[in-house]
């Protein structure tokens, strides 16, 4: 709502106004009464009336005199209802999102295996690359086989068993440079070309980590601004999102400055997730689809001597 002189009145200005004139004087002048009416009030119940008592239950006090104060017990009711309304909303949301964080670390903890169809776009010496598509297959603790399905890079593999091959990774380029099987430091210059997290961070135990990590710490210290938490369709699929703004103080960091995350009501894993700078530029957005847990996936599925591989 916007009074005459430009500014937004919050639904209770009029509490606010209403206290102040009671403090000053036990009664309120006509003129005072008709500034309140200027200010209506919201409640569960409707609007008030100039008498403070929805406007439905006018009728009964329709002889009751313009321009009394409201009564002393229902103005502190109504003060009382605005000043802690927000603030228990507010603890009721901190709730939602631990819980939501909760949920996300059991239901990863009773996964084994998983293969889906991982998508990612990173930003990388401030360019915002292309869209990647790949077939992701991942075991845990950590194993990991990729295949790019989509140009640019379709046709290329990789695959990294941690400790296998010398905890090298195995890529084999798609195209006309698919000739020969590198063997690469995961996190080497080379292997980071073009991308912001090496293949040891790929899949929903990392993505998990990093979330509840800054979740968790920004709760701590009030440096979360939720903006959405509420379910929302995302490729498909029924989720619950999550949109946030971290604000640090005292030094401290986080990975992002706003995120936009959705959580698979079903699954109870992050299948999208988005994360933005301080001048709200998207640098990271991941997501998976086609997701299936617990397939049983075996050690052939991660060993370059798996003849449906080029390695």
């Amino acid at each position: 709502m916007t009074l005459q002189n430009g500014r937004d009145c919050h639904p209770f200005a009029s509490l606010r106004a209403s206290a102040c004139l009671v403090a000053r004087n036990d009664s309120v002048t006509t003129h005072n009464a008709l500034a309140i009416e200027i200010f209506p009030v919201i409640t569960k119940s409707g609007l008030l009336n100039r008498n403070g008592f929805p406007r439905s239950s006018s009728r009964s006090l329709k002889h009751a005199t313009p321009g009394r104060p409201l009564p002393y017990g229902l103005l502190l009711g109504l003060l009382c209802a605005a000043l802690f309304m927000p603030l228990s909303a507010e603890a009721d949301q901190r709730e939602r999102l631990l819980s939501l964080v909760t949920r996300m670390e059991s239901s990863y903890a009773r996964v084994s295996d998983y293969t889906a169809v991982f998508r990612k776009q990173e930003r990388v010496d401030g360019k915002l690359l292309p869209e990647e598509t790949t077939l992701l297959k991942f075991q845990k603790p950590l194993k990991v086989y990729m295949k790019w399905i989509e140009d640019p890079s379709k046709g290329t593999e990789a695959l990294y068993v941690d400790g296998s091959n010398d905890n090298k990774l195995l890529v084999h380029r798609g195209g006309l440079l698919g000739i020969l099987t590198l063997s690469l430091d995961p996190r080497g210059s080379l292997a980071m070309t073009k991308n912001r997290h090496p293949i040891t961070e790929v899949g929903f135990g990392y993505l998990i980590g990093g979330l509840q990590r800054r979740i968790r710490t920004a709760l701590l210290h009030g440096e979360l601004e939720v903006i959405r938490l509420a379910e929302e369709t995302f490729k498909g699929r029924l989720t619950i999102v999550v949109e946030a703004k971290f604000a640090p103080r005292a030094g401290r960091t986080y990975h992002s400055s706003r995120m936009v995350c959705h959580i698979d009501t079903e699954l109870q894993l992050p299948i999208g997730a988005a994360f933005y700078d301080e001048n709200d530029l998207l640098f990271e957005r991941y997501s998976y689809s086609d997701v299936k847990l617990n397939v049983g996936l075996t050690p052939f599925d991660f060993s370059r001597e798996n003849k449906a591989y080029r390695f």
